[in-house]
């Protein structure tokens, strides 16, 4: 799999530093100009911890994701496995399958690091919208 940046890893780091399982935070460091950041401690795998890392609005009263990713930390890496855009252009991309017990049944690897390479420009765009 393809993991994030060193730089990219940096703001994951930030972003989930301290966080116990079941634990969120919001960032919201640009007084509005920006979408606040919610970040998600998921829970623990056989292969690592899963977070979520989303931004948020509001349509019609229902709260739609601009996106939400999830990574999966193994080690001191992280590596996308999860995307959804809700709105207008919803999509949803799953690039790990877990069958029972956690283990992995199937891996899109062209679609995992499309999704690497998307991250590392969103945590880029997050450092500097929330000023981390």
């Amino acid at each position: 799999m393809k993991a994030l940046s060193g730089k990219a890893r940096e703001v994951m780091d930030l972003l989930t530093k301290g966080l116990h399982t079941g634990g969120h935070r919001v960032i919201d460091n640009s007084d509005g100009a920006y979408m606040a950041v919610h970040v998600e401690k998921l829970r623990l795998t056989e292969q690592g911890t899963l977070y979520s890392v989303a931004h948020y609005f509001e349509q019609n009263g229902d709260l739609m994701r601009d996106p939400d990713m999830e990574f999966i930390k193994i080690g001191n890496e992280y590596y996308p496995v999860y995307f959804r855009q809700d709105g207008g252009i919803a999509l949803e991309q799953e690039v790990v399958v877990y069958g029972p017990g956690g283990k992995i049944e199937r891996y899109y690897p062209k679609l995992q690091a499309d999704l690497a390479a998307f991250a590392d420009r969103w945590m880029r765009n997050i450092k500097e919208q929330q000023k981390l």
